[in-house]
């Protein structure tokens, strides 16, 4: 019996570590982990207003400037990682990202909760569609003390459109971070 067990949990260990988050259109992949650099080529932002959106005007930002918002961002994590391609650079390939972004608010509309979140990243090269990857249904988490301050500037109405950039910057933390995994 206990051969059995061990057995079960060594197949489902492999099996996990066998799933990849990426799928890649051409083997083998030119595409070298910590190596090969990318510039942002089209970035599609949908927004959403969830819950609680207010009626009349707003102070928070479009969807044009969100969609500017996160083309910066993610330019400045792709810089921070040392995965960001030279003007010149012939070597790298381009990122097409989709994001469905869902503002929530809390009642009143006056202040947001996080942001519900999916994405889908493109890697696009002259031989066409490289690689992509995606998350979907998911929310920021600054992690430890920093997610418990949100949490409770988000409980006392406090989180608002001055803040709305912090989700932004995080989300884009995150899609570089998945990028950088990309490749072998």
């Amino acid at each position: 019996m206990l051969n059995k067990i061990i057995l079960i949990a060594v197949a489902l260990m492999l099996s996990a570590c066998g799933s990849s988050p990426y799928k890649y259109y051409v083997e083998p992949t030119p595409i070298v982990k910590g190596n090969t650099r990318y510039h942002v080529g089209e970035v599609k932002v949908k927004l959403n207003l969830g819950h609680g959106a207010p009626e009349e005007g707003t102070s928070f930002v479009s969807e044009e400037e969100l969609n500017l918002q996160f083309i910066e961002a993610i330019n400045k994590h792709l810089a921070e990682n040392n995965l960001i391609a030279n003007s010149d650079s012939k070597d790298s390939f381009k990122l097409n990202i989709d994001i469905d972004y869902t503002r929530t608010f809390n009642y009143g509309g006056r202040s947001l909760n996080k942001p519900q979140v999916s994405h889908m990243v493109q890697i696009v090269g002259e031989q066409g569609q490289l690689a992509s990857f995606s998350q979907s249904k998911y929310t920021t988490n600054y992690g430890g003390f920093k997610d418990a301050a949100v949490n409770l500037e988000i409980t006392a109405g406090n989180w608002d459109a001055e803040d709305e950039p912090k989700d932004i910057d995080l989300v884009s933390a995150i899609i570089v971070e998945d990028l950088a995994g990309l490749g072998e």
